[in-house]
């Protein structure tokens, strides 16, 4: 495999919104070349109150359609 390539056995991250149940309003692939990146990104996802979940790929793009942006 490509490891350029994500295929839907590939796992991710998301910051899912503890506003909106099964939403997500971030994603990062998990992939060990990444470690120190996809860190720094869940260090700030959690600092912005979300709840971190690693999933598969179709997971996480489901939780990215669904979550809306709040009004300001």
């Amino acid at each position: 495999m490509n490891s350029n390539t994500m295929t839907n056995e590939c796992m991710c991250y998301v910051a899912a919104d503890p506003t909106q149940p099964g939403a997500a309003w971030a994603v990062t692939v998990d992939k060990p070349e990444y470690a120190k990146d996809t860190a720094k990104c869940i260090a700030q996802w959690i600092r912005k109150g979300a709840h971190i979940q690693r999933v598969d790929r179709d997971t996480a793009v489901a939780m990215m359609h669904l979550w809306v942006r709040p009004t300001e």
